[in-house]
């Protein structure tokens, strides 16, 4: 058993798959007990997994009551750009923090999304049609050598969508601000 969590249904009961030694492939692959899904990272070559290659990383979340905020990571030369929204206000008179963060910190954002929260094995759209005012979400990862995800949800989500929220809040803290 290991400490990840499924990112289809969520539950914690979750194995290893064995790896052939005898092949040179990277692999962090598990099955779910629970619901027999296969999740993680298979690939031939350890410079095609996907942290190597994401250089923007785009969250928001928000509702028509609650306002909304995003945070976006862009890695640049040497370093890694991170803008988080004020959690108010019109895109006209929004007022957006920036940060620049070391790559050792952006490295540690990716391997939260890859290898920890799975993202990249979350449905594509999440809907709720019962909730007419509610919660919308949208994540965008970029890529150097692949297509660009993209991931929405309204007033639904996956399995591991308040974990990504609760290590994002310390970030979108630093953007929660009165203005004068």
């Amino acid at each position: 058993m290991t400490d990840k969590r499924c990112p289809y249904c969520g539950q914690a009961a979750v194995e290893e798959q064995a790896t052939n030694e005898n092949t040179k492939s990277y692999s962090e692959k598990y099955i779910c007990l629970n619901c027999s899904e296969t999740f993680g990272v298979n690939v031939s070559d350890s410079t095609l997994a996907p942290e190597k290659h994401c250089d923007t990383f785009y969250f928001s979340q928000g509702g028509f009551f609650g306002g909304s905020q995003f945070i976006k990571v862009e890695e640049r030369d040497g370093y890694a750009d991170l803008i988080v929204s004020s959690p108010y206000g019109n895109t006209e008179d929004r007022v957006d923090v920036r940060f620049r963060i070391m790559l050792s910190e952006w490295q540690d954002i990716k391997t939260m999304l890859f290898y920890d929260l799975f993202v990249l094995y979350w449905n594509e759209t999440y809907h709720d049609p019962n909730i007419l005012d509610g919660t919308q979400w949208e994540m965008r990862l970029e890529f150097d050598d692949r297509a660009t995800v993209e991931k929405s949800g309204s007033n639904a989500f996956p399995a591991l969508y308040d974990e990504l929220v609760d290590y994002l809040q310390p970030y979108f803290d630093q953007g929660d601000f009165e203005r004068d």
